[in-house]
């Protein structure tokens, strides 16, 4: 059984993810700081889980950026069911991150719509490194660098050098720049972002914490100016933040994922003491636009007024706001018979009106006709009436 996470499963939902923790800190994090629902946040999304026999084996989570994060202890065979589940978010699906063979199996189902486009999709190493043993090699360096956690002052370089590192992995921002903003000004309020600066004070390397939970960090975003590699900044910039973890923010472990073939950053890690510990997948891409021209049509009403209509093949994922729609089929003339009419405050959530149409025995519908309607509600709700006075027979009503 698969379905929504509630209050009441949060403590079995922690335990399961907490038994594969290396994996799962983004879900943990996103799980403690936003909790289990869609909201405003951009890392926000609404939480799942699969039970087999009063089990959880898997929990699921599309964010509001279009990431599905997922766990299911390498089974591969829930991709399907978590895959299917997904795609019935109101937010469309671009991109899948977690445990390697679930997030293969995902991203496999996801590269058959043949509107996907890849940018990003590499098998990660997982690499991981415990805190309190370890022991760093001596610091060489050039003497004018300064390393240090960054400030609010950093941001505009920052920003530059965090873009560059974004378009090097030909990933996308998938935040406006307030965004953006917003996100580094809390991050740096809890000191998760590093760099080291040359001596015009130009930064020119980058590292972080993308995800805590408890005593355990992740490190992402680990950059440094092409110009400036080869002369140990990224290294100097790594041992700070483990430094700061170990004794400012109290972690014992650090994990981190890096691509198969980056001999480089695996090389660096590896002299820092980080052990490789399995896969993860970090996958992403985009899904096109349809590019051909919608089709349209004009209904009539009872007043004399032509109203026009998009047409939608059914089921489509639909473009979210306020307007009227028209569930219908045709016939072998190329006629439209409505079957529901209704005016919807958030169009991208008509999948809910047809379940429960067609859950009442209905006649399914073939296509969905829409017009993006931005009037309050009476003045939607009277063109659907007025729709519905023209084309409903003495005997059904098509009136939502």
């Amino acid at each position: 059984m698969i379905r929504h996470v509630t209050d009441a499963d949060l403590e079995r939902v922690r335990a399961f993810l907490e038994r594969h923790v290396d994996t799962s800190l983004f879900l943990l994090s996103t799980l403690t700081a936003l909790g289990p629902r869609l909201g405003s946040h951009l890392n926000s999304g609404n939480f799942r889980l699969i039970e087999e026999n009063g089990r959880v084996v898997a929990v699921s989570c599309v964010t509001r950026r279009g990431n599905l994060l997922v766990q299911a202890a390498g089974r591969a065979d829930l991709a399907e069911r978590i895959f299917e589940d997904a795609e019935a978010e109101p937010i469309e699906v671009r991109g899948i991150v977690g445990e390697w063979p679930t997030a293969e199996a995902l991203w496999k189902l996801l590269r058959a719509d043949p509107r996907f486009e890849v940018t990003h999709a590499l098998k990660d190493v997982l690499y991981r490194l415990m805190l309190k043993p370890a022991r760093l090699p001596a610091q060489s360096t050039n003497g004018s660098l300064t390393v240090r956690a960054l400030d609010a002052d950093d941001f505009v370089q920052w920003e530059r050098l965090n873009s560059a590192y974004f378009a090097e992995l030909s990933l996308p921002l998938q935040a406006t720049l307030e965004q953006r903003r917003t996100d580094f000004m809390v991050r740096i309020r809890s000191g998760l972002w590093w760099g080291a600066f040359d001596d015009c004070y130009d930064l020119v390397s980058i590292a972080s914490l993308n995800a805590t939970y408890g005593s355990m960090g992740q490190v992402g975003g680990v950059y440094t100016r092409p110009a400036d590699r080869k002369k140990g900044l990224a290294k100097a910039v790594m041992r700070l933040l483990i430094e700061d973890c170990r004794k400012r923010l109290r972690f014992e472990k650090l994990v981190l994922f890096t691509g198969e073939d980056n001999t480089a950053a695996r090389k660096l890690y590896e002299s820092l003491g980080f052990e490789a510990a399995g896969a993860f997948g970090l996958l992403l891409g985009d899904r096109r636009a349809n590019t051909r021209a919608p089709e349209r049509h004009k209904w009539a009403g009872q007043s004399g007024e032509m109203y026009t209509y998009e047409v939608f093949d059914w089921p489509s994922r639909l473009t979210p706001g306020p307007g009227n729609y028209i569930f219908a089929t045709s016939n072998a003339a190329g006629d439209w018979h409505p079957l529901l009419m209704g005016e919807c405050a958030d169009l991208s959530t008509l999948a809910v009106q047809d379940r429960l149409r067609s859950g009442a025995g209905r006649h399914p519908a073939t296509h969905v006709h829409i017009r993006l309607n931005f009037n309050p509600v009476a003045v939607r709700r009277r063109e659907v009436s007025d729709l519905a006075e023209h084309w409903t027979p003495p005997d059904q009503d098509v009136l939502a």
